[in-house]
């Protein structure tokens, strides 16, 4: 695979892809004598054997770790569940001291602090690994929005965790985007002040204020343009108008950029053997801490709603017993959230009679309903019906991925149970795959590949490369044509 002794990405990934064949399909009997063994065939997650040394040393040093992980989705409805969870719904739950998210499985600063800071969360400084006296039998937990879809952090947690619970909460993915977009809109124009006001652009009254509330160098540059843009005539606040045109410009050219950059990924990868992944092609496992938070936190709206492609990696580490997938949009609601606890009670092995019903029913400090929500901020404005059907029409055939995937696996019992907790994943009745409208034209079709069998890949070529390429091998034919 080297020409000159240099590796190429393409043999790099054959080497790889050979390797990790063998080593998934591996007889467990040789595994079995280092103490190991597969989660499922053909995927690479190895725990520790039952009755292994292994097993025993692993189980001790893991004991006072949490069984249970609340992994996502963002703006998904976790800090209504936290909330639920800290607020004494179940008195054997115990989440983490401190703020909400924990980050550890996927920021890299946070995983290199090791496992006994970690479980310092719940026991404070000084914890010893494998020992927390008097609290062995709560059932320990936290709920961070940045596992579901950063990578390496199923992976990570695997390696510490490999019999966690797993949560997903899964939103309607354009609600979703849309949500996130929001909230990163309201950060750029109003700083500071998000954190304290839902309706953060109706507080600010001068360009002082602006300056007042920053958060660092490019979002006050980015929050004065909106400013200058969209004072009312008396210079003493922001037009809702102006805002909301602002607010829709902005969501319609940052996902149509990504969409741009993930249509040319998924049709690279259709082209390339093995099949690797979407992230690995834009790019995100190579990037900085500082940088990945940032583009996944304002770069990668379309990205975190392709659930199919953040469920197969947790799949392909974790049996599909430990996982169980709720739907949002039920913990809302007052007539819904009692059922849906009941689910989570069940499957934590709690006893449900034990439980607090009035934290379910109880205003939580960020409600403004009288339901026990969290974050929940005010729009300016509406995205445009077209808008909405454009980012659906796209999604489409990913959500029909995601529902082959959790139908396959047992994460949702059967298609009506689909289409009662995942309306928008659900298939027309009779019909074997979901209706999905055509895409817009001009639009790549999104891939219907296979998920990776593996996260441990070597670099690819990202996005900008794929385009380079093309535009290289097309340039010769435009120039033949030319002439």
């Amino acid at each position: 695979h080297s020409f000159n002794g240099t590796w190429t990405d393409r043999g790099v990934a054959e080497c790889v892809a050979a390797f990790t064949a063998n080593y998934i399909f591996a007889d467990d009997q040789s595994l079995r004598r280092l103490g190991l063994r597969h989660t499922r065939l053909g995927m690479p997650g190895v725990r520790p054997a039952e009755g292994s040394p292994l097993f025993a040393r692993h189980a001790e040093l893991t004991r006072c770790m949490p069984r249970f992980l609340v992994v996502g989705t963002q703006k998904g409805g976790t800090s209504t569940l936290h909330y639920v969870l800290r607020s004494g719904w179940h008195p054997r739950v115990a989440l983490n001291k401190g703020e909400k998210e924990v980050h550890h499985f996927s920021l890299d600063d946070n995983h290199a602090m090791g496992p006994a800071r970690y479980q310092a969360r719940w026991d404070g400084e000084g914890a010893q690994l494998g020992t927390c006296p008097g609290r062995e039998d709560k059932v320990r937990g936290e709920v961070s929005a940045t596992y579901l879809d950063y990578p390496r952090a199923a992976e990570r947690a695997f390696a510490l965790l490999p019999f966690a619970k797993v949560v997903l909460l899964l939103r309607e993915p354009a609600a979703r985007l849309v949500s996130s977009f929001n909230m990163r809109w309201q950060v750029e124009v109003c700083g500071k002040l998000t954190w304290t006001r839902r309706d953060c652009f109706k507080g600010l009254s001068s360009r002082e204020q602006v300056k007042e509330h920053a958060v660092g160098p490019f979002q006050l540059a980015a929050a004065l343009k909106v400013w200058a843009r969209c004072q009312t005539p008396g210079g003493d606040g922001l037009d809702a108008s102006c805002l909301g045109a602002d607010f829709v410009e902005k969501l319609a050219n940052r996902t149509r950029r990504e969409r741009r950059e993930i249509d040319v990924c998924l049709a690279a990868l259709e082209a390339d053997a093995p099949p690797l992944s979407l992230g690995r092609c834009l790019g995100l496992p190579i990037l900085s801490q500082r940088k990945l938070y940032k583009r996944m936190e304002d770069g990668a709206y379309v990205y975190r709603s392709m659930y199919a492609e953040h469920v197969a990696v947790w799949l392909s580490y974790f049996p599909p017993e430990q996982l169980l997938v709720l739907p949002s949009e039920p913990l809302f609601e007052r007539a819904t959230v009692e059922a849906q606890m009941s689910r989570l009670a069940a499957f934590l092995g709690l006893d449900y009679k034990e439980t607090n019903q009035e934290v379910l029913f109880s205003a939580s400090p960020a409600s403004v309903t009288g339901a026990p929500h969290e974050n929940g901020r005010e729009y300016v404005a509406t995205p445009p019906p077209e808008m909405l059907a454009d980012l659906r029409a796209w999604l489409c055939p990913h959500n029909a991925r995601l529902a082959g995937l959790l139908l396959a696996n047992g994460l949702v019992p059967s298609a009506s149970d689909l289409s009662a907790d995942l309306p928008w994943a659900a298939a027309p009745p009779g019909g074997p795959t979901i209706g999905c409208e055509p895409a817009p034209a001009g639009a790549a079709a999104p891939s219907t590949r296979a998920p990776p069998v593996t996260t441990a890949q070597p670099p690819l070529p990202t996005a900008a490369n794929a385009e380079t390429r093309h535009a290289r091998d097309e340039g010769p034919k435009r120039r033949r044509a030319k002439g």
